[in-house]
């Protein structure tokens, strides 16, 4: 994949957040970001939010696939630091990409600032039952950043609280977590705009490398 490269380093990525809330230093870290294999909830196409669902053969496979990666692109992983949403599907793909790459299962830190998007009341829906309920709300078509699921959360709440996250870095890091957060890491580091960052599709497999403005995908085909 072509090395793709964004002008604006470590500011948010919405212009109507408030001002003075860029990422210091950001832009001089590299960060593996990964999101958790492939679940039962993902082959029955529902929406688990901050529920859960274990990973099928298939997630196992990917997140081993992406240790065995990150082993031959990062010089030295032992010398990274290694957070992880506590959900049990992240925390599973942790373990097992750590192990494959050589490296003791334990050695992790899990922040509940990582975790999916709070779906509330929509959770355990498929997506198109979501949008349709959500289509009956004049937010929703306003402005659908701020929507928020029914006793749940709006993509705004969690692009903040991933930015809380990112601003405790200190020094490269492998980041495992879902869907909705991978978009939120990548549009802060990017800085991208809002239609920018829900464009992006993180799929279960493959190492996306944030470093020096630039984004490269890795291994991103499926595993069989």
């Amino acid at each position: 994949m072509e090395e793709l490269r964004f002008p604006s380093l470590g500011a948010l990525a919405c212009p109507t957040e408030p001002a003075g809330t860029e990422l210091v230093g950001l832009h001089a870290l590299t960060l593996y970001v990964v999101r958790h294999g492939e679940c039962e909830h993902n082959v029955e196409h529902l929406v688990a939010g901050q529920n859960d669902s274990p990973l099928t053969e298939r997630g196992c496979r990917q997140a081993r696939a992406n240790g065995k990666r990150l082993a031959e692109l990062a010089r030295a992983p032992a010398a990274l630091d290694y957070f992880c949403s506590p959900l049990h599907r992240a925390a599973t793909t942790m373990e097992l990409l750590r192990d494959e790459a050589g490296l003791p299962v334990r050695g992790y830190v899990a922040d509940r600032r990582l975790m999916e998007l709070d779906c509330g009341e929509n959770t355990w829906r498929t997506w198109s039952d979501i949008v349709a309920a959500a289509a009956k709300d004049p937010l929703w078509h306003e402005d659908s950043w701020s929507y928020r699921h029914p006793g749940g959360e709006s993509l705004r709440m969690l692009h903040a609280r991933v930015g809380q996250f990112l601003r405790t870095l200190r020094r490269d890091a492998v980041i495992v977590s879902h869907a909705g957060t991978v978009r939120m890491i990548r549009a802060h580091v990017l800085g991208l705009s809002k239609d920018e960052t829900l464009i992006y599709h993180p799929p279960n497999a493959g190492i996306l490398r944030l470093a020096g403005g630039s984004e490269k995908i890795f291994g991103d085909h499926d595993v069989p």
